[in-house]
């Protein structure tokens, strides 16, 4: 009979676990090419990592959508109650952007912790700064793509 001992924060690769990689390159992607791309790979490589929060991660990528609609439906009623103006509207619309930040920044915390231990235990990583050049020269050529234009799915994808 053969004991096995297991850490409760230890991160459990599974057959995507050759695609890790730092997570300071979701983060990056977020900053430079939006959440289209960001929370996606955030919640691709906490998968791939078998990292121990995949799931908080994964609740939390898909909260920043109604979130930023939420926050984006706020502005446009306070718009038309007048306690905005049209002037100080790229002024409050800045706090969309940093929500979206932060839950990046969340996303990097949670991550951190498990990646560090797979990178620790010699785990395979990945260097992620191809992709997130791509998405630096052509990430807004795709997100008008994707959006087809739309002000909307912009404001809330970019």
């Amino acid at each position: 009979m053969s004991a096995t001992y297991r850490i409760q924060d230890e991160p459990r690769p599974g057959t995507l676990g050759h695609l890790v990689v730092n997570p300071v390159f979701p983060l990056l992607a977020t900053m430079m090419a939006g959440v289209w791309l960001g929370l996606p790979w955030f919640v691709f490589n906490g998968f791939a990592l078998g990292s121990t929060s995949r799931i908080k991660e994964l609740v939390l990528a898909l909260l920043v959508v109604p979130g930023t609609l939420l926050l984006i439906l706020l502005l446009n009623t306070l718009l038309a109650q007048g306690a905005l103006t049209e002037t100080s509207k790229p002024y409050a619309a800045v706090g969309i952007t940093v929500w979206k930040l932060a839950m990046g920044y969340v996303l990097f915390n949670l991550q951190q912790r498990s990646f560090a231990l797979h990178e620790y235990y010699g785990g395979v990583v990945r260097n992620g700064v191809l992709v997130l050049v791509a998405s630096i020269v052509l990430g807004s050529s795709v997100l008008f793509s994707l959006t087809g234009g739309n002000k909307i799915l912009l404001e809330l994808l970019g």
